[in-house]
């Protein structure tokens, strides 16, 4: 079995306003809606951040299809978490944009510079840039227990393979 991606499907309120928000935010490409016909507003949308795919579904048409989600509570329940380059000025737009951040920048004692926001459904959005400085090179590493098929991947694959090209198998993601 070969599982190729995973991508979300949040649960939202009302998918035009979410696909707008994320537009306008993280300047998202919307790349479809069920219905299509233009008519009806969609109850479902897939956008593209960056090499990120995110889906938006409204609560009823999920119930729908999957029953055990009907009266699921909307936002909060599954923080995404969101590799940056450089999580200074990612913050300093988000929150120029508006953004509620939930989590100021900090730097963990494992050598990210993180933060978090909500999306306007209540989503966490946790957000981490490696810093690549002396003092944080090393940090983090001797605390945790990594796992042969991880490491085994990262060396024969030189960079992790499937992983964030920054990843290479003895660091954490946050």
């Amino acid at each position: 079995m070969t599982v190729n991606s995973i991508t979300p499907d949040l649960v939202v309120e009302d998918v035009e306003t979410t696909v707008d928000w994320y537009e306008r935010v993280f300047d998202a490409e919307p790349v479809a809606t069920l219905p299509t016909d233009g008519e009806t507003d969609p109850s479902w949308a897939q956008v593209m951040v960056g090499d990120s795919a995110l889906m938006f579904q409204e609560r009823e048409s999920l119930a729908e299809k999957l029953p055990v989600l009907k009266g699921a509570t909307i936002g909060g329940s599954v923080p995404l978490y969101v590799d940056t380059d450089d999580a200074e000025d990612l913050y300093a737009d988000l929150d120029a944009a508006g953004v509620e951040v939930v989590k100021s920048p900090h730097t963990t004692d494992f050598g990210w510079r993180q933060f978090a926001v909500l999306d306007c459904n209540g989503n966490v959005l946790w957000f981490g840039e490696k810093l690549e400085t002396e003092e944080t090179e090393d940090i983090g590493r001797r605390e945790r227990t990594y796992h042969p098929r991880v490491a085994d991947t990262a060396a024969d694959e030189g960079r992790g393979g499937r992983q964030s090209p920054r990843m290479t198998g003895n660091e954490h993601w946050g």
